[in-house]
């Protein structure tokens, strides 16, 4: 893993088909790697991806502007240890 790993965001929606369609922008916008995209209980959608600060930044509003509509929450957790990524991707 890259040392430029240093920030996380997480975006959830109330619709799985929103969130995936989200989760590919959030991909497709900006250089950021998965941590997992799963449901987490029926009807609702989580993405959650690591990158560098502005990477992960430009991703997460990405996923927030395409299904605004659907939007529940989202955070975006800049300069964090790489050891708490690492530890994330293994339960993920």
């Amino acid at each position: 893993m890259s040392e430029s790993y240093t920030a996380v965001g997480m975006v959830e929606f109330n619709s799985i088909a929103a969130g995936i369609d989200a989760a590919d922008q959030m991909v497709k916008t900006a250089q950021v790697d998965p941590l997992f995209f799963k449901t987490i209980c029926p009807g609702k959608f989580v993405a959650a991806v690591t990158g560098d600060v502005a990477a992960v930044s430009a991703s997460v509003n990405a996923g927030r502007e395409t299904h605004a509509d659907a939007l529940v929450d989202w955070f975006i957790i800049p300069n964090l240890s790489l050891l708490h990524i690492r530890r994330c991707r293994r339960r993920g």
